[in-house]
């Protein structure tokens, strides 16, 4: 942009030469055409950048650790006209560990939807959001930077590497316990318990109301029985979240080959919160998974083997291995 703004001037220059020394209409005309080339210039490109707007998609969605997706820069115009040089920055969070990355790139818009791409971040594993910060493009002439309307967030997963490794043995299971069913139905076995408005006529026990002169609903009850557990701790630094998540998948992997279902139990290590996800399948892991990295794990915090009344369970240690 500099050397445009260096010719320009050396034009004005020529021109200002050209009027001293020739006083026509011509030298004069050719004065004021130089001096109204950067406003013409602006004033030719304003329907075109008004008319732009440029959009962050991730490349795929869901990727592994390793390997090499991208965030896709699209420009759109509802004119359809073409925009010169056009440059952006991406900034780039993953919001497991909290890094961030921020990129650069520059490219020519034809006005049809160009499309390039940018590359993103997969060294560790973790939810990124991207962000364009500043998108910008430059006039007709070359002379000045404006500002282009821009799209929101675009978020890629990126998820870990499984570790293979002999499965080490899952604690008994505890004895089945019964709960209520949610929704009611049929059954053999309830629960007596008062009457609460909402409840079906169908599943109040009249004898039992008769007697207690109030009325009484069956409260059905199933069985339950336990999933083994397997548990993590969400917090070091970056490198021992991927071995975490690494020896997470490769083990709940092996459970699931082997027909296994379990439930897999981590604590907030800020608040102790505990949560539990069942992993009945690929797509329960891959949502177990996502959940775990979606919010951001401090270097120390609270161990869910802390947590009182946990029982039983297989622990993955931070870094690697089992307890």
């Amino acid at each position: 942009m500099i050397r445009r703004w260096l010719c320009w001037l050396l034009a004005l220059l020529g021109a200002l030469v050209l009027r001293v020394a020739y006083t026509g209409w011509l030298a004069g005309f050719i004065l004021l055409g130089v001096l109204s080339l950067p406003p013409m210039g602006l004033l030719l490109s304003l329907p075109a950048l008004l008319a732009a707007k440029v959009e962050l998609y991730p490349g795929s969605p869901r990727v592994r650790r390793g390997d090499a997706p991208c965030w896709r820069l699209t420009t759109y115009s509802t004119l359809g006209l073409p925009l010169g040089r056009v440059k952006g920055w991406v900034r780039t969070v993953n919001e497991w560990n909290g890094l961030t990355y921020q990129a650069k790139k520059s490219w020519f818009s034809t006005g049809a939807g160009t499309s390039l791409d940018l590359p993103a971040p997969a060294a560790h594993c973790g939810l990124l959001t991207g962000k364009l910060c500043q998108v910008w493009a430059l006039d007709c002439l070359g002379l000045f930077w404006l500002p282009l309307r821009r799209g929101g967030e675009a978020h890629l997963w990126v998820g870990p590497v499984p570790k293979r490794e002999e499965l080490p043995p899952l604690p008994q299971e505890e004895a089945p316990g019964v709960r209520p069913r949610p929704g009611g139905g049929p059954g053999e076995d309830y629960d007596p318990r008062e009457y609460r408005p909402g409840d079906p006529l169908s599943s109040i026990h009249w004898k039992l109301s008769a007697k207690r002169d109030e009325l009484v609903t069956r409260e059905t009850l199933e069985t339950v029985r336990p999933l083994p557990l397997v548990t993590v701790d969400l917090f070091g630094d970056a490198d021992t979240l991927d071995a975490t998540l690494d020896l997470l998948a490769g083990v709940s992997g092996e459970l699931l080959a082997q027909g296994r279902s379990h439930a897999v139990a981590w604590a907030s290590p800020i608040t102790g919160e505990l949560r539990r996800c069942p992993v009945t399948g690929e797509e329960d892991l891959e949502r177990c998974i996502e959940a775990l990295t979606s919010q951001r794990a401090p270097l120390t915090g609270r161990s869910v083997l802390d947590l009182p009344g946990l029982g039983k369970s297989l622990h993955l240690k931070p870094g690697g291995g089992e307890k």
